[in-house]
């Protein structure tokens, strides 16, 4: 009779659980999709990458010092801050996605981790100042892909 009792208590609370839920959810894939933004891509597939996509808004964030080290930023704009984590975290997820590609080997920065490589990507953007994200990921792919035929 206990264990009845008990389930029958379980099943009555069980709708208010999953509407929770489902909310909770909710607001977290829209918080997370708020975010990103959709652009095409350079032939034609979908790119969700960070507000700051294109190289002339990327070229503010050379603000932000890092210390490469202990990967701390010290800036007094939080969402500068912010953006800056934002886009070493889409290149973090983009070289990952290219490390499991069969033909790359698993390791297409050779260990590195993407707040060494950020200072690469506002050359880039200097030099290609409408250029994007994306873009520069490419070549920087490129340049790794160089280096491993040396």
């Amino acid at each position: 009779m206990h264990r009845a009792l008990f389930l029958v208590t379980k099943m009555k609370t069980l709708p208010k659980l999953c509407k929770l839920l489902s909310i909770a959810m909710l607001l977290t894939g829209i918080n997370g999709n708020a975010c990103f933004a959709q652009f095409p891509g350079q032939d034609g597939h979908l790119v969700i990458a960070p507000h700051r996509y294109e190289c002339m808004d990327l070229l503010e964030l050379e603000k932000i010092k890092v210390d490469p080290q202990t990967q701390t930023i010290t800036y007094p704009d939080i969402r500068l801050a912010t953006d800056y984590v934002e886009v070493a975290g889409w290149l973090s997820g983009w070289f990952s996605a290219w490390n499991t590609n069969k033909n790359t080997g698993g390791n297409v920065t050779k260990g590195a981790n993407m707040y060494p490589i950020m200072p690469w990507i506002f050359s880039y953007c200097r030099a290609h100042p409408s250029k994007n994200l994306e873009d520069a990921a490419f070549e920087l792919l490129n340049a790794f892909r160089r280096d491993t035929r040396k």
